[in-house]
């Protein structure tokens, strides 16, 4: 398949688009307490057709209170490091079409653990508003002391010599997740809210039953 040709200068815009939302991310805890709802965004693809699923869920009890499915065609292409511009307008699209507002958004995707410390979650945290933590599977950027050995462990993550998230090991026998902080919220309470949403699996409920649902819905199209 041919690499697609971009217009000149867009990566370098997009660029400068994420440095600018950057600075715009408050990593203090800016949700209600007590969190009521949590939600969780995940994105698949039936060929250039993106569906994004938000699934909203009550906290802690974690039961499964909406879910919305939303559908678009992005106009820019894979570019490493700069997926949010292809994913966050149908996470945007799903999350508009809960009956109500979360508390908390868990992305499955980066946070502030990101190049420009603007990963999706950080991306769609500062352009909703709302208080947003990344749990992504792989390390995009980064490194640590050492590796989380036991379930329920973590260690730190630093970029450039700052903190930035966390490498947590939520099941035993699986890779650890990143969990970093997208915007409104501390990086200590980013870390909180994931360990309190696992319930056996490697993924937190949140971004796991949207994952369930966003394939679910890229399966059932045509």
């Amino acid at each position: 398949m041919r690499k697609p040709i971009l217009p000149k200068g867009l990566v370098e815009k997009l660029k400068r688009t994420q440095l600018a939302l950057a600075s715009r991310v408050v990593l203090e805890d800016g949700f209600k307490r007590p969190i009521r709802t949590v939600a969780g965004l995940d994105v698949a693809f039936k060929g250039d057709l993106a569906l994004g699923a938000c699934v909203l869920l009550s906290y802690p009890g974690l039961e499964v209170l909406e879910v919305s499915v939303a559908s678009s065609r992005p106009r820019i292409p894979y570019i490493p490091g700069l997926l949010a511009f292809r994913e966050v307008p149908v996470m945007l699209k799903a999350l508009r079409g809960l009956s109500r507002e979360p508390d908390v958004v868990l992305v499955d995707a980066q946070g502030i653990a990101h190049p420009r410390r603007c990963g999706e979650a950080t991306h769609l945290g500062v352009v909703a508003g709302l208080p947003t933590v990344g749990v992504a599977k792989r390390v995009l950027c980064g490194e640590v002391l050492d590796q989380p050995k036991w379930p329920d462990t973590w260690t730190p993550l630093y970029h450039e010599g700052e903190p930035v998230g966390f490498l947590y090991l939520s099941k035993a026998g699986c890779r650890p997740l990143v969990v970093s902080p997208g915007h409104l919220v501390s990086l200590i309470s980013a870390l909180e809210i994931v360990r309190s949403c696992v319930r056996g699996h490697k993924l937190p409920e949140p971004t796991r039953l949207a994952h369930l649902e966003a394939s679910r819905a890229a399966r059932g199209r045509a």
